[in-house]
This record gives C-alpha cells, sequence and structure tokens, in this order.
C-alpha cells in the first residue's frame, strides 16, 4: 500500500494488484453466501431435475398444436426455459419445417397477459381469484343442475382430447360437444362423402403428381398443413417437372405462387368443376370406368364452355387449355378447399370438384387422392358416447327454447369467430371458460379455468391426415407449468369428479396410454388384423410381450406412425344414396347483388401470421409484414384499381365496409391484382381484450357475416358470399396510418416492443 492525500488532502490508500483480488474474492464469496438459498432454488434444483450442466443447451421434442396438423418441434431449453423452437427433421408431417405461428408458440408460453389461476365472477360483477377447489365447484354444481342444458364447445382438433370431451358429456349426461373447427373442414368432409363414399379429409399427394388444379384451396397459406404442403408443393415444381393452377377469387399467397391463376367470381367454383367435366367427357381421353363412376353421380349433361366462361368470368380459352393440360397430364390431381368450400353452396361446390378426380382416374393413385385414414383414437376414449356436432349447432343450442343454462368452453373463442352469437349468448346463466387468455369468450365468462399451452402439456396428438398415412403422435412437457395452468383433459376429468361422474382415469395420461393398452389388447385378440376394425396393424405391436411393455415403447418412441402401404383409396359404401342428395351447382342460380345499390363480395381470408386469431396477441406474428400487402400490426381491405379509382380511395385512406349485421372501419389497400367487385379482408383482428398487444388491434371482419347463414349440409357457418358496401371516409390520421414495410410510419406509444422470456416475458 502507498500513502498520498486526495483532491481535498484527505490521505489516500492505494491497493496493489494481490491485496484487490483478496478484497474482491471475499467480497464475492461474502454475496453469494447472502443469496445462496435462492440461487440454488433457481439453477441447482432445474439442474437437478434436467441432470445438465447449468446453463446448457438440452434440445427436446415436443408437438406443436397451433393448429391441427401436428408438427413436431425441438425446444432448446436452457435450466428447463424454453429458448428456440426448430421443426423435427424426422417429423411424420413436417420434416424439420416449422412455420412463423408455430415458432411464436413461446410467446404464448411466456406472455405476460396469461390466466395463470382460476376466477370467479364476484359480486362486484368482476373476474376474481379462487382457489381450484371453489372454481371446479361452481362450475359442477351449474352442470350437475342442468345437466340437459348445459353446452360443450371443444376446441381441441379431432383426436384423443376432443375424445375425451365426448366422454365428459356422455357420462355427465350433457348433449353431445360442439367441435368449434374452421367452416370449409366441416365442409371438405361432407364433400368427400359425397364423391368419394369417406366423410374424412382427403389427403393429396401433391408432391408425386404433374399437374395440380387446386379450387379455392389455398394450400400455401393457412390451409391444412402449411408447412408439408409449402415441402410438397417445392417437390412439385422442382426443375419444372409439376404445375399448379390455383382456382380462387382472391389473389392468395398460393396464387402468386402458382403457374396459373384463374380469378373465378365468387361461388362459382362448383360451376367451373362441372364445365371442366364437361370438356374432358368430350375430349375422348376419360376412361369407361371413370365417366360411369362420375355420371353416376351427375347424370345431368355439364354446361357447354360458353356458359361456364359467362358464369366464372374467366375467358373461354383459358378454361379450353385448362381442361386440355389436365386431360395429357400422367398423374393429375383435383383439390378443393378455402373460400369455394365456405359459401352457401359450399358442399356442392366441394363434391363437384373433387369428382373431378374420378374422371382423371386420379383416385388411389401415385399423385392422386387417397381416404384420410387415422387409428381411430379419439373414439377409443370416447367409447360409446355420440359424436360431436358442427360449429353450426352452437346456434341452435344457444337458441333453443329456455335456452341454455350452462356453456363449457374450451380452447375456443367462439365470440370472436362469430360475432353475431353475443345475444344467444344472454341464453346462458352460466359460462365457463377453460383458456390460457382473456379471449372474447372468456371475458364474458362467470368462471375461468386455466389451461396449459403447447409446451407444458402432455401430448397426444392424431395429425391432419394430410399424408394419407396413420399417425398418433405423442410427447411430454417440455417446461414446468406456469402458475395453476392444468391439462384441458384434467380439468374435463376434474370436472366430471366434481359433478359425481368421475372418468376411471386420474389424468389425461393416463387416459391415453388406457386406450393404447386397449388397442393392443384388441388387436391381440383379433389375430387377423381385418378382422377386426378396432385393431392396430399387427406390425406396430410386433416385439411387445404385453400391453404395458407396448405402451412404455410407445411413449418413448413419441408415438405410433404407419407405413406409406397403409395408405389406400376411398371406399365408396357411403354413396349408395347419393344421386339422390347430391346437388349439381349447374343447377343452381348465380348469387345476385342487391339491386340499385352498388356492393362488394367479402373475402374473408386468414393471413399467413394471425390464423385465425389465436395468433394476434404474439408482437412477433404483428411484426411480420404480410407477404403480399406487407402490413404489420394491424387490419386492411384489399380494394383493386378499378375499384378504387372510381371510389376515390388511395391506399392508406380509412374506409367504412357495411354489411347487413355491422359495419367496420379500416385502412384499404389499392392492388392491380384484386378481382373487380370483391374486397378482401383478413380474420384475426379487433379483439376486445386477448392481451396488450391485441387489445383494440385491427378489426373484426367475422362481424359483417350473418350468423343465421349456412352451408347448405353441413352445419357451418357460411362465411363466403357476404355483400357489402365501400366507403370512403378520410385521409388516415397519424395514429390511424397502416404500417406497411419499408414505408409506414409506426407509433412508439401505441406498438410495444421488446419481449425477454428467459425473465417471464417482460415487455
Amino acid at each position: 500500500m502507498s500513502g498520498g492525500h486526495g483532491k481535498r488532502g484527505e490521505p489516500r490508500v492505494t491497493i496493489g494488484r494481490r491485496d484487490f483480488f483478496k478484497v474482491y474474492a471475499a467480497a464475492g464469496v461474502a454475496v453469494l453466501q447472502g443469496c445462496r438459498r435462492r440461487d440454488q432454488e433457481l439453477i441447482e434444483s432445474p439442474v437437478r431435475r434436467s441432470t445438465a450442466l447449468p446453463g446448457a443447451s438440452v434440445w427436446r421434442r415436443s408437438i406443436c398444436e397451433q393448429c391441427g396438423a401436428g408438427c413436431e418441434i425441438e425446444v432448446r431449453t436452457v435450466d428447463r426455459l424454453a429458448k428456440k423452437i426448430e421443426g423435427l427433421p424426422s417429423g411424420f408431417v413436417n420434416r424439420g419445417g416449422v412455420c412463423a405461428l408455430g415458432h411464436s408458440a413461446l410467446q404464448e408460453l411466456y406472455h405476460p397477459d396469461r390466466v395463470t389461476e382460476p376466477m370467479r365472477r364476484g359480486s362486484s360483477g368482476e373476474l376474481e381469484p379462487v382457489s381450484w377447489e371453489e372454481a371446479l365447484e361452481t362450475a359442477a354444481t351449474a352442470i350437475a343442475a342442468a345437466p340437459d342444458a348445459t353446452t360443450i364447445v371443444a376446441g381441441a382438433p379431432s383426436g384423443p382430447l376432443l375424445g375425451l370431451w365426448r366422454r365428459f358429456a356422455a357420462t355427465v349426461g350433457t348433449p353431445p360437444p360442439v367441435h368449434w373447427q374452421p367452416a370449409d373442414a366441416v365442409v371438405e368432409r361432407e364433400a368427400a362423402r359425397l364423391a368419394f363414399g369417406e366423410s374424412t379429409r382427403p389427403a393429396y399427394d401433391l408432391a408425386r403428381s404433374d399437374y395440380v388444379v387446386s379450387v379455392g384451396a389455398p394450400c400455401l397459406d393457412r390451409w391444412r398443413s402449411p408447412v408439408h404442403l409449402g415441402a410438397a408443393w417445392a417437390e412439385l415444381t422442382a426443375d419444372r417437372r409439376g404445375k399448379l393452377v390455383q382456382v380462387e377469387a382472391r389473389h392468395s399467397l398460393t396464387a402468386a405462387n402458382a403457374d396459373d391463376w384463374l380469378p373465378v367470381r365468387p361461388g362459382s367454383e362448383g360451376f367451373l368443376a362441372r364445365g371442366l367435366a364437361g370438356l374432358l367427357l368430350g375430349s375422348g381421353a376419360v376412361g369407361e370406368e371413370g365417366r360411369a363412376a362420375y355420371e353416376a353421380l351427375y347424370p345431368g349433361a355439364p354446361p357447354d364452355l360458353a356458359a361456364t366462361a359467362e358464369r366464372c368470368g374467366i375467358d373461354a380459352g383459358r378454361i379450353e387449355r385448362l381442361a386440355a393440360e389436365l386431360a395429357r397430364a400422367r398423374r393429375p390431381l383435383v383439390m378443393a378447399g378455402g373460400s369455394a368450400l365456405e359459401g352457401e353452396n359450399g358442399v356442392a361446390a366441394g363434391a363437384a370438384a373433387l369428382a373431378l378426380n374420378l374422371l382423371l382416374d386420379s383416385v388411389g393413385r401415385e399423385g392422386g387422392v387417397f381416404a384420410g385414414v387415422d387409428f381411430g383414437f379419439e373414439d377409443r376414449l370416447a367409447g360409446d358416447a355420440a359424436a360431436a356436432l358442427p360449429p353450426a349447432a352452437l346456434a341452435e343450442r344457444l337458441a333453443g327454447d329456455g335456452g341454455s343454462g350452462v356453456l363449457v368452453v374450451s380452447e375456443a373463442d367462439p365470440l370472436h369467430g362469430m360475432p353475431g352469437l353475443e345475444a344467444a349468448f344472454e341464453h346462458a346463466d352460466t359460462v365457463i371458460a377453460c383458456s390460457a387468455f382473456f379471449d372474447d369468450t372468456a371475458l364474458r365468462a362467470d368462471v375461468v379455468l386455466p389451461v396449459q399451452t403447447d409446451l407444458e402439456r402432455f401430448q397426444a396428438v392424431e395429425p391432419d391426415p394430410v399424408r394419407g398415412v396413420p399417425a398418433l403422435l405423442v410427447a411430454s412437457p417440455t417446461v414446468a407449468p406456469r402458475g395453476e395452468a392444468r391439462h384441458p383433459g384434467d380439468v374435463a376429468l376434474a370436472l366430471a369428479a366434481a359433478a359425481g361422474s368421475a372418468l376411471p382415469w386420474p389424468g389425461f395420461q393416463e387416459a391415453v396410454e388406457s386406450a393404447l393398452s386397449d388397442a393392443f389388447a384388441a388387436t391381440r385378440a383379433a389375430g387377423d388384423e381385418a378382422s377386426d376394425p378396432a385393431a392396430l396393424p399387427a406390425s406396430l405391436i410386433a416385439g411387445a410381450l404385453n400391453a404395458r411393455q407396448f405402451v412404455r415403447r410407445t411413449t418413448d418412441a413419441g408415438g405410433l406412425v404407419g407405413t406409406e402401404e397403409m395408405r389406400r383409396a376411398p371406399v365408396p359404401d357411403a354413396r349408395a344414396d347419393v344421386p339422390v342428395g347430391i346437388v349439381d351447382p349447374a343447377s343452381l342460380p348465380a348469387p345476385a347483388a342487391p339491386a340499385g345499390v352498388e356492393s362488394f363480395t367479402l373475402i374473408p381470408f386468414e393471413s399467413l401470421k394471425l390464423a385465425d386469431g389465436r395468433g394476434a396477441n404474439r408482437p412477433w406474428l404483428q411484426e411480420l409484414p404480410d407477404p403480399l400487402s406487407t402490413v404489420m400490426w394491424g387490419s386492411w381491405a384489399e380494394v383493386g384499381t378499378e375499384d378504387a379509382d372510381r371510389l376515390g380511395v388511395r391506399t392508406g385512406d380509412i374506409v367504412r365496409l357495411t354489411g347487413t349485421a355491422a359495419e367496420i372501419e379500416l385502412p384499404a389497400i389499392v392492388l392491380p391484382t384484386v378481382r373487380p367487385g370483391s374486397v378482401g379482408v383478413p380474420v384475426g383482428g379487433g379483439h376486445a381484450d386477448y392481451g396488450r398487444y391485441a387489445r383494440g388491434r385491427g378489426v373484426n371482419v367475422n362481424s359483417l357475416l350473418d350468423p343465421d347463414r349456412r352451408v347448405a349440409g353441413a352445419g357451418a357457418f357460411a362465411r363466403s358470399g357476404v355483400r357489402v358496401r365501400i366507403e370512403r371516409l378520410r385521409r388516415p390520421r397519424r395514429s390511424e396510418r397502416p404500417v406497411i414495410y419499408g414505408r409506414g410510419l409506426r407509433q412508439a406509444e401505441e406498438i410495444p416492443v421488446g419481449w425477454a422470456p428467459h425473465d417471464g416475458g417482460k415487455a
């Protein structure tokens, strides 16, 4: 040490290098000892559970349940906290890919506005935290008092969890649950039953086809499995081997990437399919077997080329060329979905499009269409319970005599998806919401039961049959649940027990393992797998000595996956009465516009990032520019250049869209690719709450829909074909300007940024 004087004459002490490190080390030890207990809780405890070194990255397998595709993912965890999501390279459906919505599951997990404890509406009218016992008692008492007047809405995709809700309904004594799902999924099943004889969503062998006509199906947007279909499209078009033709009124991302786009008039897709059939039948390129199968469905004469061109608004030469190229293709394929199935005549249009595969001999062969098959684990858990009801049944249940005494909604938001149901919700005396967020439905609930997100729960998923191969995917939780959230399946079991009708399993995982054990026993008892439809293929149980060993092997392996040899063509046994019930789109009149009023056909669509709205509460997705309009952080209306010039609308102008049910105001984006007479608006915005990143963001285009409009014969709400008026209001104020990537002006006070998942999502 050395002495001296400081600035004010005070003695100054200097410390040598060695003494400095001694003091520093001693101070560090003191600090660590003072907080040793807390550090052990934060670091050592997770390490003991995971057997990983502190700070080491551990990749854990999981399943993305943001939609029904069932993509398998890998989650990078550090000290048992999730940090990154990637696609599993060996994934059954996705083969290593994952979409933006799947990546954003991290922000769902760590969202600062999550519901993490049970809540009940108190005497003040506000939701207040309560214990699980109190919340379950309140909910179960209401259900037990009026089981016949209880309506259950399940938002889970088809599979074991939906089967458990069916079993719950049958055990407690309520009517079958309403399965809340996309409208075109319901319609696609009915169209497939009419065309092929099986009411399952078909599997399309897009990758191995050489000429694909997609009728309304936005296969490169958010439809079914965008990751799988995107990879299949890349394989189809590699080295210019195949061709994709998109038949769709809106210029979607699929239409923008297709080799050819036919912007048909909305609602005329089925008429075009019948017109193409007429050209194929007259070309001489159709086999006798295909001709007989098709004419059994449609004995009437198809429309001629001129009538087809006039009805669809497409040049006759383009239609004729499409038919000629289809006839010459070695492995042609016709898909149907999306907006083509969401109008009032969606079933007729879908059946007419799918039936073209009969003419082209594309059913059950490479590059064609196959039956959508699964292992049937939904029915295994459901037992003898009745099948779930389609979405439109919710309106009938709520509007029935006396209404519904109790409404139980699990992982669905029907009030946002069909706002016209608000009045019907008044019939429900008690609303019980199983949700991770305060969405529009949970805000109206009397009891809110917090549920776990994808990465926190045990998962058992039967993915959408996009490959035509059955699979049951299983995964363990990746991270510990936040707060008091529970698995939605465990909530159903707890509700049943509290209502005095306990089911035979303590938890959802045990229920799935029991179903696996039963499947093993059925296969062993059947011997010949063809003799018992409930049996699994014998090859999947080979090597297992008993049911317990089979269950352990299956869960350790991540589930059961069939082989390509298990793909099969549809079996048309259920089609015996179809010629009586099928509707020929050529016999239906064209949609008429209101007389004396200039109106536009509304085309609601799911954006690639927000989907049906479930992604609206995640800033990663809000910040992601729309691929075509490049709009961020809000909703927009796509208006064609010709219509915009006539209306005096420029990009950014605030316009009002007025329908029969409501009106909305939002900025317009003028695009030359929008078909004249139509206007496109993305769904997913306009939430009443749903967290700080979605609250008041954009508009809810679903409010323009009429809940009384139905897709004939399908039990689904019709969201296509609605007519609206467009009115220019003004240039936008500074706070209303659309955020356009590279051109827009963001307002920092309105757009929160920043995300830190390692500390629980502090914004």
